[in-house]
């Protein structure tokens, strides 16, 4: 375990919470066109919206938090482990997809707002988790997500 590692886990976590719990709701709020509500839009942010959000940031940060535990701990030898661990990258993966699911449960009569609701949270989560662990994956796996050697060429130079 690398402390820049754990840091960028951290401030990813942190801007990935700015942007669901603050950004989001402003789009809402902002009157944009593309959703119009039934009921207030306030009532709806925080009766709703916020306990999705919530649901979706717990588990993409358990989920990424999760992936670097084992990531650090892991032993691994060659490229058979790294493909094995790739596996076990994408299964971590289906828990945060599962989160946007329980979350989009939340809003049953809110149809208007479910393919916004949709777009940002899966976003989120590609923030949260595939981002976050393609950056800060440790030792031989640091490769494993999808994306991560061409993100961490980029971050380089």
């Amino acid at each position: 375990m690398r402390a820049s590692e754990v840091i960028r886990i951290i401030i990813f976590s942190l801007i990935g919470w700015v942007v669901m719990f603050l950004v989001q709701p402003w789009i809402y709020r902002s009157k944009f066109p593309f959703v119009r509500m039934q009921r207030p839009i306030e009532e709806w942010l925080s009766q709703s919206y916020m306990v999705g959000a919530s649901i979706v940031f717990i588990v993409a940060v358990l989920s990424t938090i999760t992936w670097y535990w084992m990531a650090a701990k892991a032993p691994s030898k060659g490229g058979h482990d790294v493909q094995q661990w790739s596996l076990v990258w994408w299964l971590i993966l289906l828990l945060p997809v599962i989160g946007v699911c329980i979350a989009i449960g939340f809003f049953k009569g809110d149809n208007q707002a479910l393919l916004s609701l949709t777009t940002f949270f899966v976003i989120d989560i590609l923030f949260l988790y595939w981002f976050t662990t393609a950056t800060s994956s440790p030792g031989s796996l640091q490769f494993v997500p999808p994306g991560a050697f061409l993100i961490r060429r980029l971050f380089r130079k």
